[in-house]
């Protein structure tokens, strides 16, 4: 589901081929990429969107943490 959200999030932005990749074709370099298959993207899609309370439980916890880890490398180059 993670994955599915980054796809989604991705195309929503058009930050892929300047968004002239469908949804699918995105998908399909992910799997070739890290060899795996999404099997049901459409299927997980939905099901996130149907998530109660935050839909983008992955995209959420990712910004959090990269701006953590980005604070924590200014905290130490500030110590340094």
């Amino acid at each position: 589901a993670e994955l599915t959200e980054l796809i989604y999030a991705l195309h929503a932005i058009r930050a892929i081929n300047n968004g002239k990749d469908d949804i699918k074709s995105i998908a399909t370099k992910f799997e070739m990429l890290f060899d795996i298959n999404l099997d049901n993207l459409y299927k997980t899609y939905f099901e996130i969107k149907a998530r109660k309370g935050s839909r983008t439980r992955f995209l959420e916890e990712l910004a959090k943490r990269f701006n953590e880890k980005m604070e924590n490398d200014d905290n130490f180059s500030a110590e340094h």
